[in-house]
């Protein structure tokens, strides 16, 4: 299959999926998302353009060069979104979020949708979620009432 995403552009998925799936540990401190988390959600991304038709990996193009270079006007930071350090670029995310100007929160929904999809597909993020299942395709496992008396 046809590779979606540019070098540059698989910096940005990854960035953008350690900052808007970040935690704090237990003493408060900011983590970003675990790597296989953001590996899976790129691969997909990359996948996915790859498939789409030329419209569409142009679109993303232009996309990526937004929350690439926003950072420098919506949050007064002199870098790339994907050379912030993680507590900028949730500040920045949360401002795309939360902007009054609605496309920049389209920009974000535009990457938190697709990434957030396979990002919670498997493993730990798919248990958090409540899924019984390992995986998306495996058989559901019911409950088991008492013993037949």
């Amino acid at each position: 299959m046809e590779k979606g995403l540019a070098q540059w552009q698989r910096e940005v998925t990854t960035a953008f999926v350690e900052a808007a799936l970040a935690d704090e540990d237990a003493r408060g401190n900011l983590v970003p998302a675990r790597a296989e988390v953001c590996a899976r959600a790129t691969d997909w991304m990359d996948q996915a353009l790859g498939g789409g038709s030329p419209d569409l990996r142009r679109g993303f193009f232009f996309l990526f060069l937004c929350m690439e270079w926003l950072p420098i006007v919506q949050i007064g930071a002199p870098s790339r979104m994907s050379r912030l350090p993680l507590a900028r670029r949730i500040a920045y995310l949360e401002s795309l979020e939360r902007s009054r100007w609605s496309l920049l929160t389209v920009l974000f929904v535009a990457f938190k949708i697709p990434l957030g999809i396979p990002a919670f597909e498997e493993g730990e993020e798919l248990a958090s979620t409540g899924f019984d299942r390992p995986t998306t395709s495996a058989r559901r496992r019911l409950p088991v009432t008492g013993g037949a008396s």
